[in-house]
C-alpha cells in the first residue's frame, strides 16, 4: 500500500553523549539514541577559515547551520592543522597562539548554540610528520622531542602532550558539545612505535585525561584512539578494539582500490560494509565502532555526480553494516570540504535514522542471512532479532543492469516468528516509499520487493507490525 506522507523531524540532542547501555550506539543525557552522522573538517578549510582572525563569523555560523540542517551531528576536527604555521596551536611549545585559541573559543560556542557535536584530536599527525623540520616539537628547534620516534615514548614529549591537554581541558573541557576526544590521530604510524609502546601511551594518557577532566569538571567525555590500519590485527587490533580505557573503536577505512582509488561508485559500498563487519567481529565486549576517516585518498574524484554516488553508497553501507552512524568522509575535493551533494546524502540518511530507536537497538550484522534471487543485488543488513535494517544496492559494474523491482528477498535465522511491517525507503530523499506486512515463520521472512522503478538502491526498515508506527 502507499505510505501516508508524514513529517520527519530530525532529533535535537541534550547534553553530554555516552555509550548506550547495550554498547552498540550512543545516547544523549535524555537517553535518546545518538548517531555519528558527519564528516571531517579543518580550521583552514572553507567552512571554518572564515572564523579565524574574525574574517567572517557570520559565514562560519551559516556553515554550521547548513551542516545541522542536513542532519550532521558530529564534525571531526584536529585542534591544530599542521600544514601551515598559522594554524599551529603552540609555537613555540608552551606558547599558545592567540588567534587559534580565539578560533576555538568562538567555534565551540557556535557549536553549542546550534547543536553540533565535535570529535576533537589534539594533533594533526599527518602534516606534523611531513613538516617535522619546522614543527615546534622538533628538538632541533628547542622542542621536547629529539627525534620523531620520541613522540609516544620520551618523557619530555609526553609531558608536553599533557601540558597541551591541561590547556585544552581547562579552557574547553566543560563543553557538552564535545562528543569525544580522539587521544591521538592514527597512533599506529609516523613514529615507528611498537604495540607495547602504543598500549603504554594509551594507558597513561587516557587515565590522565579522564582524571584531569573529573577533577576539573566533575565529569568526563568519551575517549577513543584512531588507527590508520583499516582493520588492525593482532596486538594492535586488541588495543584499538578492546582497550579498557577507551569507550568506542574507530579506524580509518582506507581499504582496497574501491575506496582509495575508485573506478566506479558501486564497489565502495560492499567494501565499506565488509570493513565495518570485520571490525565488529573483532570486538569482544560490546562497544560502538565507526569509520572516522575515509575517501578517495589515492585518486581524488573530479566528477561531482560520481563522487556523490560513491559517498552515498559508503554512507548507507556503513550504517546498514552496523557502524554507529554514516562514517566520516575526508573531503579530497576542490574546494576542500564536504560538498553540497554529500551533505544531501547525509540528510537523507539522517531522515531514515530518525525512525529508528538506536538507544535500544542491539544490532548485529546479518549479511550471511540475506538471500535474493539476483546475484547482482548487493545485500547489507543488521538486526537485533526484532528490528532489522536492510540495504540493497544494484551492482551495475561490468555493464550489468539488474532491477530491484519484483525481486524475492529472504531473511533467514534472524527475526522471531510473527507479523512484521516492512517499510521501503528512498535513500536519495530519506522518505518512505511504501510498506507492506510480512510474516516470519520458522525464523524465515520471504517477501517480494514492490515496483521501485529504476532506483539504484533501497533501504528496508522491518519492525513488528504492532510497533511499526503509522
Amino acid at each position: 500500500m502507499a505510505h501516508a506522507q508524514t513529517e520527519i523531524r530530525l532529533p535535537q540532542y541534550q547534553g553530554y553523549i555516552s555509550v548506550a547501555p547495550n554498547g552498540r550506539y550512543f545516547v544523549d543525557e535524555a537517553g535518546q539514541g545518538f548517531l555519528v552522522i558527519g564528516q571531517n573538517d579543518g580550521v583552514p578549510w572553507p567552512g571554518l577559515v572564515t572564523l579565524l582572525n574574525d574574517l567572517s563569523r557570520e559565514a562560519t555560523e551559516n556553515y554550521i547551520r547548513d551542516l545541522r540542517a542536513h542532519g550532521i551531528t558530529v564534525s571531526r576536527i584536529m585542534m591544530e592543522y599542521s600544514q601551515e604555521e598559522y594554524t599551529y596551536l603552540e609555537n613555540p611549545v608552551g606558547t599558545f597562539s592567540e588567534p587559534v585559541v580565539k578560533f576555538w573559543d568562538d567555534f565551540i560556542a557556535l557549536a553549542e548554540e546550534h547543536g553540533l557535536y565535535l570529535l576533537l584530536t589534539p594533533y594533526d599527525t599527518f602534516w606534523q610528520a611531513r613538516n617535522w623540520g619546522r614543527y615546534p616539537y622538533n628538538g632541533e628547534l628547542g622542542g621536547p622531542c629529539a627525534t620523531p620516534n620520541d613522540w609516544l615514548t620520551a618523557r619530555p614529549c609526553i609531558d608536553a602532550h599533557k601540558a597541551r591537554w591541561r590547556f585544552i581541558l581547562d579552557r574547553w573541557g566543560g563543553s557538552p558539545n564535545i562528543f569525544a576526544w580522539d587521544i591521538m590521530n592514527e597512533i599506529d604510524i609516523w613514529w615507528s612505535a611498537t604495540t607495547d609502546e602504543i598500549r603504554a601511551y594509551i594507558d597513561e594518557m587516557a587515565a590522565f585525561i579522564r582524571d584531569y577532566e573529573m577533577q576539573r569538571w566533575g565529569r568526563t567525555h568519551l575517549l577513543t584512539v584512531s588507527s590508520a590500519a583499516a582493520i588492525p590485527e593482532g596486538e594492535l587490533g586488541r588495543i584499538i578494539y578492546q582497550h579498557p580505557l577507551l569507550d568506542f573503536a574507530n579506524t580509518h577505512l582506507y581499504i582496497g582500490p574501491d575506496i582509495k582509488s575508485p573506478d566506479d561508485p558501486v564497489g565502495a559500498g560492499p567494501m565499506m560494509a565488509g570493513g565495518v563487519t570485520l571490525s565488529l567481529q573483532s570486538i569482544d565486549e560490546p562497544r560502538p565502532y565507526m569509520d572516522t576517516e575515509s575517501g578517495p585518498i589515492d585518486r581524488w574524484i573530479a566528477d561531482p555526480q560520481f563522487d556523490a554516488e560513491y559517498h552515498h553508497n559508503m554512507s548507507w553501507a556503513h550504517l546498514a553494516a552496523g557502524g554507529a552512524g554514516s562514517g566520516m568522509r575526508w573531503p579530497y575535493t576542490t574546494p576542500h570540504w564536504i560538498l553540497p551533494e554529500m551533505r544531501d546524502n547525509l540528510l537523507a540518511l539522517a531522515r531514515f535514522a530518525a525512525a529508528v530507536d538506536w538507544a535500544n537497538f542491539d544490532s548485529h550484522p546479518i549479511g550471511s542471512n540475506l538471500l535474493i534471487d539476483d546475484r547482482n543485488i548487493i545485500r547489507v543488513g543488521i538486526s537485533d532479532g526484532s528490528t532489522a535494517i536492510v540495504w540493497l544496492l544494484r551492482d551495475t559494474r561490468d555493464g550489468k543492469n539488474p532491477s530491484l523491482s519484483g525481486r524475492l528477498l529472504q531473511i533467514n535465522r534472524t527475526l522471531a516468528d510473527g507479523s512484521y511491517r516492512v517499510e521501503f525507503w528512498d535513500t536519495q530523499s530519506g522518505t518512505p516509499l511504501t510498506d507492506l506486512t510480512a510474516m516470519v515463520e520458522d525464523n524465515q521472512l520471504r517477501l517480494t520487493l514492490p515496483d521501485l522503478a529504476d532506483a539504484k538502491d533501497v533501504a528496508l526498515l522491518i519492525r513488528p507490525a504492532a510497533n511499526g508506527g503509522g
